[in-house]
């Protein structure tokens, strides 16, 4: 990365790694590995990444997990991602932002005219529920056998 890599997110990673070391953060430095420095074994290394998941909102994919070798190629990964997910954030243009509000609000002026010709959910039930107990009653007086015909819905 060419790119130059911001002092807070590199400070976050090194005061991660030295709560969870029990150093003092002055005594990590971006140079130093993760496991030949830093002694961290795989679990370690899964725990830290994860902390660093939490303090910065973002996730991690394991095949990235390989290249996280130093303190300073964890920062250059969490600045880039940093900067992937504000990218991803904006809109690209307000046009066709514009375009879809409209289509929605005419989608909602079809959607309200269905729903007032239409009967509502529960008038619906209620009509099923009144149907059902018809049904039975027929049945019932009819003076066939016991068992009832249930029909599915």
């Amino acid at each position: 990365m060419t790119e130059r890599i911001d002092p807070a997110v590199t400070a976050k990673i090194i005061q991660a790694l030295a709560s969870y070391l029990k150093r003092d953060p002055t005594s990590i430095t971006e140079a130093h590995h993760l496991r030949d420095d830093l002694g961290l074994d795989s679990v370690a290394i899964i725990e830290l990444l994860f902390e660093i998941e939490e303090r910065f909102k973002l996730q991690i994919p394991d095949q990235d997990l390989p290249g996280l070798s130093t303190v300073g190629t964890v920062a250059a990964y969490v600045q880039q991602r940093l900067a992937e997910s504000k990218t991803a954030s904006k809109p690209a243009s307000p046009k066709p932002v514009a375009a879809a509000s409209k289509s929605k609000a005419a989608k909602s002026t079809k959607t309200k005219a269905k729903t007032t010709s239409a009967k509502s959910p529960s008038t619906k039930k209620v009509a099923a529920a009144k149907s059902v107990m018809a049904s039975k009653s027929k049945k019932t007086s009819s003076g066939k056998s016991g068992k009832k015909k249930v029909t599915a819905r």
